[in-house]
């Protein structure tokens, strides 16, 4: 059988995938990812007696029809060539169009298949999304289905997104020395969800990150992705390669020989000085806290919902990050949602505190959006809470909280932060604004002296 011309299949799967590719966290690959993808395995590492190759969620094997069309006679050598989908359509659209002849299809769920195979080359585009019932989130999974993954993937912690566990089940179905390749979000660099998946990856070889941009699947999807290539090897854990693509190349920013499963960032020449001449980070002089979500909120007894509520009368507005701009906060009822003032410190003990307030996604161009909550109000949803902590370390730090303010509203710290987290996500999280540098006064002197 000849090469197929996957992309125009894509393109017909994908339309009559159209309504449900959603719930499936389905997104087809541009050929020119797959071609990049494909033409990295490694082929002097490959046993050739015995090799097998996998493709998980394979839909109509892309991957799998890529090596075919790329490296022929690779893909001849292969004693197997498996493919697993948990989508019986595309399964029927392939089999009717004598796609996938020369390729095993495995029907089922991947996060739930059994297999005593090993493999030396895993290759794909897993789904993503976080798995629930809930419309707020994209995967449709029922309770049942989410519990036995839970048990089965030790590297599953808080709101999960199903490409890391796709990312565990095939490091697992590896050979030694087996090649993992895949397309997946950036977010496993720097999200709190997935320091385990870190962890299990910087134990159990040598990790590669090809860092591609947010445009790949756009418009289809806004998401900013990287290709994650994992060699699993005794000899080559806690190593860690982070490149660029460029240009249809991998540039090599960083090598790390001793990786614990830390967050993985990026640096330039400015973000290196800033952090050369600052002394703390914002976790060593505040503890950060997170507003009441709206379910809270709606449930509490103490809480009211009206229009015609005054704080004559003794009630306060719950604020929310629309009442949170750069350098202020808008004392205004906006959620509808007041307290009686006496009570606000039931929603969170330090409302009657003033300190600093910052927004959880980022202001005008980039920038971070904090404010001095001078007032003390109560707050609820996206919102994060800076608490000034009261320990030897901090006697050290002289900069005045509206100093603090205007510094993580400034441009050093939009710069900072774009060099240092590029795109990966559209909202901080508590590790990423604990990693914030902060100056003392004769630091922040230092800096704007650099800067000139």
């Amino acid at each position: 059988m000849g090469n197929v011309d996957v992309e125009t299949h894509a393109a017909l799967i994908d339309g009559k995938l159209r309504g449900i590719k959603k719930d499936w966290g389905i997104f087809f690959t541009p050929q020119w990812v797959v071609d990049f993808m494909v033409n990295m395995i490694d082929e002097d590492m490959v046993n050739l007696n015995e090799l097998k190759i996998l493709e998980p969620a394979c839909g109509i094997c892309q991957f799998l029809h890529g090596i075919k069309n790329k490296k022929n006679e690779f893909f001849k050598k292969a004693t197997v060539r498996k493919g697993v989908e948990i989508n019986k359509e595309i399964i029927d659209y392939a089999k009717e169009k004598k796609l996938n002849d020369d390729i095993k299809i495995v029907y089922h769920d991947y996060l739930l298949w059994e297999t005593e195979e090993r493999f030396n080359i895993i290759i794909g585009n897993p789904p993503y999304g976080i798995p629930s019932m809930s419309e707020h989130y994209t995967i449709r999974i029922d309770n049942n289905t989410k519990n036995k993954y839970k048990r089965l993937y030790e590297t599953w912690y808080g709101k999960y997104n199903v490409y890391g566990a796709f990312i565990e089940k095939s490091i697992k179905l590896l050979e030694e020395k087996g090649q993992l390749i895949f397309i997946v979000p950036a977010t496993f660099m720097i999200l709190d969800e997935f320091k385990k998946l870190r962890k299990f990856l910087s134990r159990n070889g040598k990790t590669e990150i090809i860092y591609m941009g947010p445009s790949i699947f756009k418009p289809e999807a806004d998401v900013t992705t990287v290709v994650i290539k994992f060699t699993k090897s005794r000899s080559e854990n806690n190593l860690l390669f982070l490149y660029d693509y460029y240009k249809g190349n991998q540039r090599l920013l960083q090598k790390n020989g001793n990786w614990d499963g830390n967050l993985i960032v990026f640096s330039t020449r400015f973000s290196k000085k800033v952090d050369e001449i600052c002394s703390f980070r914002l976790g060593d002089i505040y503890t950060i806290r997170i507003s009441p979500r709206t379910p809270e909120i709606k449930h509490s007894h103490d809480v009211v919902r009206s229009k015609t509520k005054r704080e004559d009368q003794g009630f306060l507005p719950i604020l929310n990050g629309r009442n949170l701009k750069i350098g202020k906060v808008i004392y205004s009822s906006i959620t509808g949602y007041w307290i009686d003032s006496s009570k606000k410190t039931q929603l969170r003990n330090f409302f009657d505190k003033p300190h600093i307030v910052m927004g959880l996604g980022f202001r005008g161009d980039g920038q971070v959006g904090a404010a001095y909550d001078y007032k003390a109000y109560p707050w609820m949803g996206d919102v994060y809470h800076l608490l000034r902590k009261r320990t030897l370390i901090n006697s050290r730090f002289d900069l005045p909280e509206e100093e603090v303010v205007k510094f993580l509203n400034s441009d050093v710290v939009r710069k900072y932060v774009k060099d240092v987290f590029r795109d990966i996500t559209y909202h901080f999280n508590i590790t990423q604004l604990k990693l914030l540098p902060l100056p003392t006064r004769e630091e922040l002197r230092q800096i704007k002296q650099a800067l000139r």
